[in-house]
Protein backbone atom coordinates (compact mmCIF):
# COMPACT_ATOMS: atom_id res chain seq x y z
CA UNK A 1 0.00 0.00 0.00
CA UNK A 2 1.96 3.07 -1.11
CA UNK A 3 1.14 6.86 -0.05
CA UNK A 4 -1.02 7.19 -3.17
CA UNK A 5 -3.78 4.71 -2.46
CA UNK A 6 -4.44 6.59 1.10
CA UNK A 7 -7.85 8.00 1.28
CA UNK A 8 -9.08 10.22 4.54
CA UNK A 9 -12.43 11.12 5.16
CA UNK A 10 -13.33 15.27 5.45
CA UNK A 11 -14.22 14.21 8.81
CA UNK A 12 -10.18 12.81 9.26
CA UNK A 13 -9.02 15.72 7.26
CA UNK A 14 -10.92 18.42 9.87
CA UNK A 15 -9.55 16.98 12.59
CA UNK A 16 -5.77 16.85 11.04
CA UNK A 17 -5.94 19.95 9.73
CA UNK A 18 -8.65 22.06 11.46
CA UNK A 19 -6.31 24.62 11.93
CA UNK A 20 -4.75 25.17 8.98
CA UNK A 21 -6.12 24.11 6.36
CA UNK A 22 -9.58 22.61 6.39
CA UNK A 23 -12.60 25.06 6.98
CA UNK A 24 -15.23 23.13 8.23
CA UNK A 25 -19.18 23.53 7.64
CA UNK A 26 -19.64 25.20 10.77
CA UNK A 27 -20.94 29.13 11.05
CA UNK A 28 -19.72 30.28 14.05
CA UNK A 29 -17.82 33.11 13.61
CA UNK A 30 -16.66 33.58 17.26
CA UNK A 31 -12.76 33.47 18.09
CA UNK A 32 -11.53 30.42 19.02
CA UNK A 33 -10.45 30.41 22.75
CA UNK A 34 -6.86 30.66 23.68
CA UNK A 35 -5.84 27.38 24.93
CA UNK A 36 -3.29 27.82 27.83
CA UNK A 37 0.33 26.98 26.90
CA UNK A 38 1.74 23.52 28.53
CA UNK A 39 4.07 24.55 31.71
CA UNK A 40 7.06 23.61 29.61
CA UNK A 41 6.56 25.97 26.76
CA UNK A 42 9.82 27.70 25.93
CA UNK A 43 11.87 25.55 28.50
CA UNK A 44 14.84 23.81 27.54
CA UNK A 45 18.17 22.20 29.20
CA UNK A 46 18.45 20.47 32.47
CA UNK A 47 19.48 22.81 34.86
CA UNK A 48 21.68 20.73 36.17
CA UNK A 49 24.22 23.82 37.46
CA UNK A 50 21.17 26.09 38.76
CA UNK A 51 22.51 28.22 35.83
CA UNK A 52 18.94 30.18 33.89
CA UNK A 53 19.04 32.14 31.46
CA UNK A 54 15.72 34.14 30.78
CA UNK A 55 15.21 35.11 26.91
CA UNK A 56 11.74 36.87 25.92
CA UNK A 57 11.37 36.16 22.22
CA UNK A 58 7.70 35.59 20.86
CA UNK A 59 8.70 34.92 17.49
CA UNK A 60 10.71 31.72 18.58
CA UNK A 61 10.34 28.51 20.94
CA UNK A 62 13.33 29.69 22.52
CA UNK A 63 15.96 31.70 19.90
CA UNK A 64 16.31 32.06 16.56
CA UNK A 65 18.57 29.77 14.67
CA UNK A 66 21.84 32.39 15.22
CA UNK A 67 20.94 33.52 18.34
CA UNK A 68 20.67 29.76 19.82
CA UNK A 69 24.31 28.89 18.28
CA UNK A 70 25.39 32.19 20.20
CA UNK A 71 24.33 31.00 22.99
CA UNK A 72 25.87 27.69 22.80
CA UNK A 73 29.21 29.12 22.12
CA UNK A 74 28.57 30.64 25.17
CA UNK A 75 27.98 28.05 27.38
CA UNK A 76 30.42 25.85 25.79
CA UNK A 77 33.21 28.55 26.58
CA UNK A 78 32.25 28.35 29.91
CA UNK A 79 32.83 24.90 30.74
CA UNK A 80 28.92 23.94 30.50
CA UNK A 81 26.49 22.73 28.25
CA UNK A 82 22.27 22.40 27.56
CA UNK A 83 21.92 19.81 30.11
CA UNK A 84 23.91 22.70 33.02
CA UNK A 85 21.21 25.30 32.48
CA UNK A 86 17.65 26.30 31.81
CA UNK A 87 16.79 28.41 28.86
CA UNK A 88 13.38 29.40 29.79
CA UNK A 89 11.32 31.84 27.00
CA UNK A 90 9.16 33.73 28.83
CA UNK A 91 6.86 34.93 25.59
CA UNK A 92 6.36 31.28 25.25
CA UNK A 93 4.80 30.44 28.49
CA UNK A 94 4.35 33.99 30.42
CA UNK A 95 6.13 33.31 33.44
CA UNK A 96 6.74 36.11 35.91
CA UNK A 97 10.01 36.51 37.65
CA UNK A 98 9.31 34.95 41.26
CA UNK A 99 7.92 32.37 39.33
CA UNK A 100 11.25 31.46 37.26
CA UNK A 101 13.14 31.55 41.02
CA UNK A 102 10.93 29.11 42.84
CA UNK A 103 10.64 27.12 39.64
CA UNK A 104 14.29 26.57 38.77
CA UNK A 105 16.05 27.94 42.46
CA UNK A 106 18.73 29.61 40.48
CA UNK A 107 22.25 30.49 41.89
CA UNK A 108 23.33 31.93 38.43
CA UNK A 109 20.28 33.79 36.29
CA UNK A 110 20.88 35.82 33.47
CA UNK A 111 17.99 37.46 31.99
CA UNK A 112 18.94 38.74 28.22
CA UNK A 113 15.81 41.90 27.94
CA UNK A 114 15.15 44.53 30.63
CA UNK A 115 11.41 45.22 31.75
CA UNK A 116 10.88 46.89 34.83
CA UNK A 117 7.61 45.65 34.96
CA UNK A 118 8.82 41.71 35.16
CA UNK A 119 12.17 41.91 37.40
CA UNK A 120 10.12 42.71 40.95
CA UNK A 121 13.29 44.19 41.54
CA UNK A 122 16.11 47.58 40.68
CA UNK A 123 17.94 46.21 37.63
CA UNK A 124 20.56 47.79 35.67
CA UNK A 125 21.92 46.14 32.45
CA UNK A 126 25.18 44.94 32.90
CA UNK A 127 25.07 45.18 35.93
CA UNK A 128 25.88 41.92 38.29
CA UNK A 129 23.45 41.41 41.42
CA UNK A 130 23.95 39.47 44.28
CA UNK A 131 20.78 38.57 45.65
CA UNK A 132 20.28 36.33 49.06
CA UNK A 133 20.35 33.06 46.93
CA UNK A 134 21.89 33.38 43.83
CA UNK A 135 23.59 36.09 41.02
CA UNK A 136 21.86 37.87 38.66
CA UNK A 137 23.11 39.41 35.70
CA UNK A 138 20.63 41.70 32.98
CA UNK A 139 21.64 42.21 29.66
CA UNK A 140 20.13 42.91 26.07
CA UNK A 141 18.57 40.26 23.80
CA UNK A 142 21.48 37.69 22.60
CA UNK A 143 20.66 38.66 19.08
CA UNK A 144 22.04 42.58 20.13
CA UNK A 145 24.86 41.10 21.97
CA UNK A 146 26.08 38.85 19.40
CA UNK A 147 26.55 41.37 16.83
CA UNK A 148 28.29 43.61 19.42
CA UNK A 149 31.88 43.24 20.78
CA UNK A 150 31.54 45.54 23.62
CA UNK A 151 28.42 44.01 25.06
CA UNK A 152 30.16 40.14 24.08
CA UNK A 153 33.07 41.09 26.28
CA UNK A 154 31.00 42.52 29.40
CA UNK A 155 28.68 39.20 29.25
CA UNK A 156 31.81 37.30 29.55
CA UNK A 157 33.27 39.43 32.22
CA UNK A 158 29.85 38.99 34.04
CA UNK A 159 30.11 35.34 33.25
CA UNK A 160 34.15 34.83 34.57
CA UNK A 161 32.97 36.59 37.89
CA UNK A 162 29.77 34.74 38.29
CA UNK A 163 31.34 31.26 37.52
CA UNK A 164 34.89 31.40 38.75
CA UNK A 165 36.51 31.48 35.55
Amino acid sequence: MGFETIQLTGQQLEELYSSHLVISGSTDTAKPERKSKPANAGITGKNKKLFVWVVNEPDYPFLSDADFQFLSDVITACKMNMDDIALVNIAQNGMGFNEVIDRFQPKHLIISFLDQNWITLQAEDYTLLQQQDYQLYVTESPGIVRNDKVRKSKLWLALKQMLGL
